[in-house]
């Protein structure tokens, strides 16, 4: 995969990602950093790249010429164009997904602001995609453009010894990592977890997820909202389910428990937001046999009345080839145990003459609420 970066800290850039492990991978040629000083495309006397703003306050703003002509430049040299992500602290936030979703170009610019930013009409014309690292502030964009590359480069084939080694690692399938021991078996007393030395790797494995799931709720919280299943009914969603989402999803608005069409559009920005971790949307394929037999779609709010967070389930679909045989009633199963106490209710809208559903609905334990609910769209 290729890299470059617009900054006008080249020399920067290129001594952090030299080093280590990104460093090696960039000898072996897995991948390629070319970092390019936007000063050299000036075309002022002074090799000045910024100047005041329009509408007065404090700093300076990097002007359009410069980084527009070292764009084209690198535009000329590089078929196909680059994706061009400008790394803001306005942007959406960096997770692991997103990381993965753009380690599948073969080529990413990255653009380097400073000072208090770059013209908007230099951004509107190059830029595909605003990312932050953190909802902070540096100086510049050349340490966030290092962690973005480095987060891209460590999922390629070749940069780590085994792709266990990220699959396994802090938010890579939504948990945080669990805790890591090495010799000494003891040290000051401590000893290390002994299901860890006995050697039986079923009980290692489920030690794991229990660790990462006790670790993340007590210093992530907000993560646990989307809890991970154990290898269960359930499985997350991933870019490869895209097609037969889609498809199920339509077929979901055309039973009979549906009243209304939705545009297929919806479906393909439900799936985005499900694909990008939107905090507020959770979904799961319900699997049969190792097949897809279906999904759930879950949004989350948080509610006065209950008194927490409130788990919305929008939809819950199994396709006719794998119906009797009690899919969607293990499946809700199946959520209820990975939210555990988290959830202070969960709520759902059932047409009034779906009897099927409510039946099962019945024997989870819902019931009707006394409310008439309203909308305005």
């Amino acid at each position: 995969m290729k890299f470059t970066v617009m900054t006008l800290f080249p020399a920067m850039v290129d001594r952090v990602l030299n080093e280590s492990i990104i460093g090696r991978a960039r000898k072996k040629d897995i991948i390629s950093v070319d970092c390019v000083d936007i000063r050299e495309y000036t075309q002022d006397k002074h090799r000045r790249v910024d100047d005041y703003p329009f509408g007065g306050g404090g700093g300076m703003v990097m002007r359009c010429q410069p980084i527009y002509d070292c764009y084209q430049d690198i535009v000329q040299k590089n078929k196909p164009k680059p994706y061009v992500v400008y790394v803001s602290p306005r942007g959406t936030v960096l997770n692991q997904k997103k990381a993965k979703e753009l380690s599948t170009l073969p080529h990413l610019a990255v653009l380097c602001g400073h000072y208090e930013g770059i013209d908007q009409r230099v951004l509107d014309e190059i830029v595909d995609e605003e990312i932050s690292i953190g909802d902070y502030v540096l100086t510049g964009g050349e340490l966030p453009a290092c962690v973005l590359i480095d987060c891209i480069s460590r999922m390629l084939p070749g940069v780590l010894a085994e792709e266990s080694s990220y699959e396994n690692e802090s938010h890579y399938n939504g948990l945080l990592e669990h805790p890591q021991y090495t010799q000494p078996r003891s040290w000051m007393e401590k000893e290390v977890p002994t299901v860890l030395t006995d050697g039986n790797h079923r009980l290692i494995e489920k030690w794991k997820n229990e660790e990462s799931i006790k670790l993340t709720k007590k210093m992530r919280p907000d993560l646990i909202r989307r809890p991970v299943p154990d290898n269960k009914r359930l499985r997350f969603v991933t870019q490869e389910d895209h097609d037969i989402l889609i498809e199920m999803m339509d077929s979901f608005y055309h039973t009979p428990g549906v009243l209304h069409e939705v545009p297929k559009g919806y479906f393909e920005k439900t799936f985005q937001q499900i694909i990008n971790g939107d905090p507020y949307v959770n979904a799961y394929i319900i699997q049969f046999e190792r097949k897809t037999a279906g999904y759930c779609l879950l949004s989350h709010t948080y509610s006065n009345e209950a008194g927490g967070l409130t788990v919305w389930i929008e939809e819950v679909f199994v396709s006719p080839d794998f119906r009797g045989h009690k899919l969607a009633d293990k499946a809700l199963r199946e959520i209820f145990d990975l939210y555990g106490e988290d959830v202070s209710r969960y709520r759902l809208e059932v047409t009034a003459d779906n009897k099927t559903a409510k039946k099962i609905y019945y024997r989870l334990g819902f019931k009707m609420l006394d409310y008439q609910q309203m909308i305005k769209e």
